[in-house]
């Protein structure tokens, strides 16, 4: 599961803060009217990087912050290249869009780096600007959670996640996965929220992190399974028989008793291990390798499905795939995405379904967008589609009436 595919509230465009970073004043007034002409509040724009590293200073002085940066890469003095450096070594919270006319093959690079920085990169677009590029990075900016969602100034805290939890605030929404072939339904995917009283529905990528190898792993991952497992019990009483992928945590590839406790789980609400797919990140599986292998594979063992998730985007893939007995592989959304105009991205694609045909392995395409991404997929060879093409993550109730919509739909 991809950050932009987590739930988030709907955000207000009015409420957002824009910076658009271009050395040419005609691509930053193209840029500052397509953005108020979709609602965005605040658009400042700056002419190079070190007047933009300036205006987040000027910004964080008065407690305030950027929610999107737009930033060129091929400027003159201090490039794109040197601000992703700066803003990784600032601390920079905000999303990150990359805009730029050079080669598509360029600007994937610059993603990248942005990513080994850790910082939050949507994507990247080709100059020139388009109102529908637009709208595509504000509809991403609010699957990514930006932090105007929040309405508040103090962050998250891990005490404060422990409550939720504790309190039943904690909630899924699912997103359908379709066989490519049949274009029959398959399975779900569950994606948590969480619906804070004050600061409204806020999206996992921002309360997951918080999670991660502390005290709310554990209570927050039951929570996630209680109500994945419950919402698959209640289908297959309507006799709706699909498989439910629940992602797995760093902390829980360390408990050598998650096997028997998912086990039991499943047990109880009238389901079998077939019913369930557990999901896991590649980077999750380089910190503890000996605990993981030994909890996947007994994991295995007892008929639980596994999948591997964002393939292609960690260090270490073909090794994952070799020591760990995944059967689904599960392509990267930054892949896909970009497979209908980007050779080197098609080339990614059709590499890893042939790679997963030869270990015996299901594809699944994540991040399925649009007609192009589908027909482009199935050319490759995927054999399950995921994305908003398809659904948006819905509630568990909605499921059987997306259905009956989705098999009356011409694909």
């Amino acid at each position: 599961m991809s950050a932009a595919e987590t739930t988030a509230a709907v955000i207000d465009p009015a409420r957002l803060r824009v910076l658009v970073v271009d050395d040419m004043k005609l691509m930053r007034e193209m840029a500052s009217a397509m953005l108020r002409a979709q609602g965005i509040g605040i658009v400042e724009t700056c002419d190079d990087g070190s007047t933009a590293l300036a205006a987040l200073d000027r910004l964080a002085a008065a407690s305030l912050s950027c929610d999107l940066m737009l930033l060129d890469l091929n400027m003159p003095g201090m490039d794109g290249i040197e601000v992703l450096r700066h803003l990784a070594d600032r601390g920079y919270e905000g999303q990150i869009a990359l805009f730029s006319a050079e080669s598509a093959r360029v600007l994937r690079t610059a993603e990248t780096l942005a990513r080994a920085h850790n910082l939050n990169i949507l994507g990247f677009v080709e100059k020139p600007l388009t109102d529908a590029a637009v709208a595509d990075l504000l509809r991403k900016l609010s699957l990514g959670g930006a932090k105007a969602v929040i309405n508040t100034a103090e962050p998250l805290s891990e005490a404060e996640l422990l409550d939720g939890i504790r309190l039943g605030q904690i909630e899924i929404m699912v997103q359908p996965k379709v066989s490519m072939q049949t274009r029959q339904p398959i399975g779900v995917e569950a994606l948590a929220r969480w619906r804070h009283p004050q600061r409204g529905v806020i999206g996992a990528g921002q309360f997951i992190p918080l999670a991660e190898n502390g005290a709310a792993a554990e209570p927050l991952f039951e929570a996630i399974l209680g109500l994945a497992l419950r919402a698959a019990g209640l289908w297959r009483a309507e006799g709706l028989h699909l498989q439910m992928a629940v992602n797995l945590s760093t902390a829980n590839l360390t408990r050598l008793d998650l096997p028997q406790r998912i086990a039991a789980a499943v047990s109880e609400h009238g389901l079998t291990p077939a019913d369930l797919v557990l999901e896991v990140t590649e980077s999750r599986l380089i910190e503890d390798q000996t605990a993981a292998l030994e909890v996947l594979t007994r994991l295995k063992l007892k008929g639980f499905n596994l999948a591997i998730d964002d393939f292609g985007t960690g260090y270490s893939s073909l090794e994952q795939l070799q020591r760990f007995p995944f059967e689904e592989m599960k392509i990267d959304r930054q892949f896909v995405g970009m497979a209908v105009t980007d050779q080197a991205a098609r080339a990614i694609v059709s590499s890893s379904v042939r790679l997963a045909r030869k270990l015996g392995m299901t594809t699944v395409a994540e991040g399925i967008e649009n007609q192009p991404d589908w027909d482009c997929a199935a050319a490759l060879g995927c054999d399950i589609a995921q994305g908003y093409f398809i659904s948006a993550p819905i509630k568990p109730e909605s499921l059987p009436g997306w259905i009956a919509a989705w098999l009356s739909r011409r694909v």
